[in-house]
């Protein structure tokens, strides 16, 4: 087979070419860290890449969920908390108001404190966090119960159905409640006409009425407390599952750092024998370019 120096000369610049492009990838691959430049440099790993970054997208999202949603249950938490303190001194303020040698001086004190505390429960039922309201349902833009300077508080004007969030594919946390169970349940009447009629009791010294008055705070007082034991059952489930997404999204980060990360020892010793091998190949287009027909006469 005949060579000629037109194809040594071309040999020897390929040669140098893909030296040269070898040497660079792995330059770019150190400096880098990556040993993916783009989708063609390795299509099954890409495609692995583009899975496990969805992975994390979904994960990112169920952990800003957790975030708000742990947040929002910390303060329903807080709130329901101190509608069964306000229950328990409206429970010990009625017992109180109990007996013949009460004067009515002593009635009409007690039936004060009723009031601020009815007034304290209405403030407390119309909870809020971050704009939205907490014991209104679905309907958490409005308050749960509204009133007039003075004047009697309305009926619920919330919705029943309540409002959950997902924290992951297969479960989902309670975040704006149904606050006419917790104000009446399956009363007659809500709380705020029991404290009414108490009040009135109160102001009267009619035992009957104080008892029908205790009862009723007695069942808001199981309500409320069955609804926090839910809460915090809910705000454990959030803390386990804000530990599971950080072990998910950590899991889901080394196997993407697998598939795109370069590794640096083998990137730096293959930089190594490449920026050899590349010297070589120039050595030998200059030994080419040097030779004559000559010396292949000789």
């Amino acid at each position: 087979m005949r060579v000629t120096f037109g194809s040594m000369h071309r040999n020897a610049t390929a040669g140098i070419e893909a030296a040269a492009e070898r040497l660079s990838s792995l330059q770019r691959q150190v400096s880098s860290g990556k040993r993916m430049e783009k989708p063609s440099d390795d299509p099954s790993a890409t495609l692995g890449a583009i899975g496990e970054r969805n992975e994390s997208a979904t994960i990112d999202q169920y952990k800003r969920a957790t975030d708000t949603v742990g947040s929002r249950l910390s303060v329903i938490d807080t709130v329901l908390s101190d509608l069964i303190n306000q229950v328990t001194a409206a429970q010990v303020a009625a017992a109180g108001a109990r007996g013949t040698t009460k004067t009515q001086i002593q009635r009409d004190a007690i039936a004060t404190d009723l009031e601020g505390i009815r007034d304290t429960v209405f403030a407390d039922l119309n909870a809020s966090f971050g704009g939205t309201y907490l014991f209104a349902g679905i309907a958490s833009t409005a308050p749960a119960y509204t009133r007039t300077p003075g004047g009697p508080i309305s009926a619920y004007a919330g919705s029943t159905q309540e409002m959950e969030v997902d924290v992951d594919a297969t479960r989902s946390v309670k975040v704006a409640f149904n606050g006419l169970q917790l104000a009446q349940g399956a009363d007659a009447t809500d709380i705020f006409t029991e404290f009414d009629s108490l009040i009135a009791a109160v102001r009267a010294g009619n035992a009957p009425g104080i008892d029908a008055g205790r009862a009723a705070l007695d069942r808001m007082f199981d309500r409320v407390s069955t609804s926090q034991g839910r809460v915090g059952a809910d705000m454990r489930t959030i803390d386990e599952q804000k530990l599971r997404l950080g072990e998910m999204r950590r899991a889901s980060g080394t196997r993407l750092a697998s598939l795109e990360d370069a590794n640096m020892a083998e990137a730096i010793s293959g930089m190594t024998q490449a920026d050899a091998a590349y010297r070589a190949a120039l050595g030998a287009a200059s030994t080419v370019t040097k030779q004559s027909l000559m010396d292949y006469l000789r």
